[in-house]
């Protein structure tokens, strides 16, 4: 059985992954693209969700509480006190190879008008009133919001800095288990996610992740 190589973020919601796109959309609130139009979830943000998803997994499995920090570093830390890293959270493969196929050797404007047509097929706007620091509505402060369209999965490649141990593998699988949210206005609905792990091939996701959640306690340094 193939050792899962990359996490996959399925948005069962529309989703606020607010940043920087490649080239404005005109949205008070834009989503983070790449230099291609394409949106991606940046890794330190999914890193932290699922290091938050970890810990509240240890309310199931309290035995994980030192693995969560060997796994994902102390709480707040960016140092190199983690075995594992994540990567952004992207498009698959052949989205991105054609993607930039149709750019390459595009001129502007040209170019930057296809960049905004690749985000608009992943995205829409939302509108909405700004609420203040006392959850009232602001007047006359209507705001709009570029949101991911559920139904995307972006995959997130997994690299390890030592070979991953049982419970590494464990903790890890109950994390994406427990991460069903990501983004802003998580009170309205926004940014529900289903994160799951994949090994290369796999048909299944679910059941590789519900595999390995339910691995058995580390008997040494081999792989699942």
């Amino acid at each position: 059985m193939s050792t899962p190589d990359r996490i996959l973020v399925r948005l069962v919601s529309p989703a606020l992954f607010v940043g920087a796109s490649a080239d404005g959309t005109g949205a008070d609130t834009d989503v983070v693209t790449d230099g291609h139009g394409l949106p991606h979830l940046p890794r330190h943000r999914l890193a932290a969700r699922l290091r938050v998803g970890a810990v509240a997994a240890t309310a199931i499995a309290p035995d994980l509480a030192a693995t969560v920090e060997r796994v994902f570093g102390r709480g707040r830390s960016h140092g190199a006190d983690r075995i594992l890293r994540v990567g952004h959270a992207v498009t698959g493969d052949p989205v991105r190879a054609a993607v930039a196929h149709a750019l390459a050797g595009r001129a502007e404007p040209l170019r930057s008008t296809l960049r905004r047509a690749v985000t608009g097929a992943y995205t829409t706007l939302e509108s909405g009133v700004e609420i203040g620091p006392d959850g009232a509505p602001e007047p006359g402060r209507l705001r709009t919001n570029r949101v991911l369209l559920p139904g995307v999965t972006l995959g997130a490649v997994l690299t390890w800095s030592t070979p991953p141990e049982p419970d590494d593998w464990r903790c890890l699988a109950l994390a994406c288990l427990a991460t069903d949210q990501i983004g802003l206005k998580a009170t309205r609905g926004r940014g529900r996610v289903d994160v799951r792990l994949a090994a290369p091939g796999d048909t299944d996701p679910h059941t590789t992740t519900l595999r390995l959640a339910g691995a058995p306690m580390s008997t040494g340094r081999t792989s699942p």
